[in-house]
């Protein structure tokens, strides 16, 4: 139902019925209950999201944080921070609109869909594509003002902003190559859209080395941190000799690092290792972490102009962030 055809319903032009929806004094409480129940009755529900942007109102944005059912996940990853610090930023230089900050660590993935459709939003960022992607494509079936920070994948009927995951990690992969490095580890969790991609950058580069990608060499470490630690710490002692570790995160790169000095090794001299997301904690480790950088500031822009722009009904493609590799000492030295 239009409004207009409420409108015709209440014997009303659609400016009271508008005025009415929304409260306004300025229809009496008679015609204002009336119009009201009949937007009851027959299902109405206002375009509010249309209305605020239209008045130029403050609007609501939901940005959700999936946790993968994982209770221990915490929203204080770094990353996580960097980037909502980033949409927080963009949202207030479009006129101060406000945050609503959700994170959920139920496994079921309903929970996007039913944030989208009980919730008072004006439009949704979800940050992590995590194991959710089908429910995402349900949700963007129904809203279209929605955007995902994540990889880009052949089936997604959502819009993502994200980096080239595959081209970021081969070119870590082949920083080290570079270095001399011959028998490589990956450390991550490749259930993950993007770390899958990253691991597959990973392959591709060993591959046109001709280096073989050994499964035993290859630590499927969930975002833990202590879980990654004990991953490196048992491939240490059941695997000795291999010289260069590719993370999928830098915090993952961290724990290995531990994991290594804990084992007797020293990094880079035994053991390279490359991170991913470039941190700003990646410039103060002990050593330094060579990184492949998420531009955090760009990121959360473009998630914020992409969304908007959603708003407005334009037409919007998914786009690729630039990455670079930064070189630190965690691969060259001091």
């Amino acid at each position: 139902m239009k409004m207009s055809d409420l409108a015709k319903l209440a014997g009303v032009s659609k400016s009271t019925v508008s005025r009415a929806l929304a409260g306004s004094e300025r229809v009496t409480k008679e015609t204002r209950d009336r119009i009201q129940q009949l937007a009851k009755e027959h299902n109405y529900r206002m375009n509010m999201r249309a209305r605020n942007f239209r008045l130029q109102n403050i609007l609501t944005i939901g940005v959700l944080l999936p946790s993968n059912g994982q209770a221990e996940w915490l929203a204080t990853d770094p990353f996580i921070l960097e980037m909502l610090g980033s949409v927080a930023d963009a949202l207030e230089a479009r006129g101060g609109h406000e945050l609503l900050l959700a994170k959920h660590s139920n496994n079921n993935p309903s929970w996007i869909g039913e944030f989208a459709e009980t919730r008072s939003v004006d439009g949704i960022i979800v940050i992590g594509q995590s194991l959710y992607h089908d429910e995402l494509n349900k949700v963007a079936d129904i809203s279209s003002a929605m955007v995902v920070w994540g990889a880009q994948l052949p089936d997604q009927r959502y819009v993502t902003v994200g980096t080239d995951n595959y081209q970021g990690c081969k070119l870590a992969t082949e920083h080290l190559l570079k270095q001399g490095r011959k028998r490589f580890v990956f450390l991550g969790d490749t259930r993950f859209p993007e770390t899958q991609l990253r691991y597959q950058g990973f392959q591709s580069a060993l591959s046109e080395a001709g280096l073989t990608v050994h499964a035993e060499l290859i630590a499927y470490s969930e975002t833990a941190s202590d879980a990654a630690l004990n991953y490196v710490s048992e491939l240490l002692d059941q695997q000795p000799g291999f010289d260069a570790l590719v993370a999928s995160s830098d915090l993952l790169a961290f724990s290995a690092i531990k994991a290594i000095h804990d084992g007797g090794l020293s990094v880079p001299e035994d053991i390279a290792v490359v991170g991913y997301d470039d941190i700003t904690l990646s410039e103060y480790s002990n050593p330094t972490l060579t990184s492949i950088t998420q531009n955090r500031r760009a990121g959360g822009q473009a998630l914020v102009d992409t969304l908007f722009d959603l708003l407005e009904n334009k037409s919007v493609q998914s786009q690729f962030i630039p990455t670079e590799l930064v070189v630190r000492e965690s691969t060259l030295g001091s």
